[in-house]
C-alpha cells in the first residue's frame, strides 16, 4: 500500500510476521482474556510506541533485584478509568486527582526463573534491536478494535485503549511493554512449540 498521507500516517511500516506476529498475537490474547462478553471493547493502536525495555532499564538503575520481581502473567487491568473531565478539573485546580496505583497481585516466580528472566532482559535491553510494525485486525481477538491512534481517541467505542511498544527478542525469549491509559507493564514471552506464549510479567507502574 502506498503512503499517500505521510503526515497522518507518519510513514509506512510492515505488518508483523513470523515471531513478531506470534508475540503480538499472544500478548493481545492475554490482554483480552477473562473479560466478560458485555464489557466495552478494548481498542489497540495500530502502531507501536516506545522501546520495549526502556522503563525496565531505567527503573533497574536504582532498584534491588528483589524490589521489582517477575510474576505470573495477568492481563493489565486499569480501573477506574480516568476521564477527560477529571483531567480538566485537576488541571484547573478544581479538584485534586488521585489515580490508583496498579495492582501487582500475582505471585512472584521462583528465584531461578527470576535470574533467567533478569539475564535475558538485561542483555536485550542493551544489545537487542527492536522492531516496529503496523497492525490490522488479523492478529487481535475478534472483540478488539485495531485502529489508527487518533481514531481510537475521537471515534469512541473504546472501553480502554491499548498501546504496544516495539518488540525485542532473540530466538527463544522476547519482551513487549503495554500501556493502558495511565498504567503500564512489561511482558516476557517465550517460544512454545510453533508459537510464543506470555511467560512472565514485570511490575506494573503508573505514569
Amino acid at each position: 500500500m502506498m503512503c499517500v498521507l505521510p503526515v497522518l500516517l507518519a510513514g509506512c511500516a510492515t505488518p508483523p510476521v513470523g515471531d513478531d506476529a506470534a508475540i503480538v498475537r499472544a500478548t493481545l490474547a492475554l490482554l483480552e482474556s477473562g473479560r466478560s462478553s458485555g464489557a466495552p471493547a478494548l481498542c489497540v493502536d495500530s502502531r507501536p510506541r516506545g522501546e520495549p525495555l526502556a522503563i525496565y532499564r531505567t527503573m533497574r538503575v536504582n532498584s534491588e533485584p528483589d524490589e521489582h520481581p517477575w510474576r505470573t502473567p495477568e492481563p493489565l487491568r486499569a480501573e477506574p478509568k480516568v476521564g477527560g473531565r477529571q483531567l480538566f478539573d485537576d488541571a484547573t485546580d478544581r479538584q485534586t486527582l488521585r489515580i490508583r496505583e496498579p495492582d501487582d497481585a500475582a505471585d512472584a516466580l521462583p528465584r531461578e526463573e527470576q535470574a533467567r528472566l533478569e539475564a535475558a532482559a538485561r542483555a536485550l535491553s542493551q544489545d537487542g534491536q527492536s522492531t516496529g510494525f503496523t497492525l490490522d485486525g488479523s492478529l487481535a481477538p475478534a472483540t478488539m478494535k485495531v485502529r489508527w491512534w487518533l481514531m481510537n481517541r475521537v471515534a469512541g467505542g473504546c472501553g480502554r485503549t491499548i498501546v504496544l511498544s516495539r518488540l525485542v527478542h532473540d530466538a527463544r525469549i522476547g519482551f513487549v511493554t503495554v500501556t493502558v491509559d495511565h498504567w503500564g507493564t512489561t511482558y516476557a514471552l517465550e517460544r512454545a512449540g510453533g508459537g510464543w506464549r506470555v511467560a512472565a510479567q514485570w511490575d506494573s507502574w503508573l505514569y
